[in-house]
C-alpha cells in the first residue's frame, strides 16, 4: 500500500518530517534521504506517514485541512 500511495503522491509528500519521529532520529538516518531509503524509514517507523491518507475515486487526500473539502468534487471539464 506504501508503495501505491508513494507512486501516486511521491515520498516527498509522504515523509512527516514535522513530527517527533522525525526530529527524534539521529541525523545519519536523516541524511541523504532519497526514495529508497524514505520508504526504508516509513516501514520501520510508520509515524513517518502524514496521516491521514485516504483515497476515494481516484482521488487522494494527504495531511488533516479542516478547509479542504473531502470527498473532493468533480472538476468541470
Amino acid at each position: 500500500m506504501l508503495e501505491r500511495f508513494e507512486a501516486a503522491l511521491g515520498w516527498e509528500t509522504l515523509l512527516n518530517r514535522k513530527g517527533t519521529t522525525w526530529r527524534q532520529l539521529d541525523d545519519a538516518a536523516k541524511s541523504g534521504v532519497d526514495r529508497a531509503k524514505a520508504l526504508e524509514l516509513m516501514l520501520a517507523q510508520p509515524s513517518l506517514i502524514k496521516r491521514p491518507v485516504l483515497e476515494y475515486d481516484g482521488a487522494f487526500l494527504i495531511g488533516f485541512d479542516p478547509n479542504r473539502p473531502w470527498p473532493p468534487t468533480p472538476q468541470a471539464t
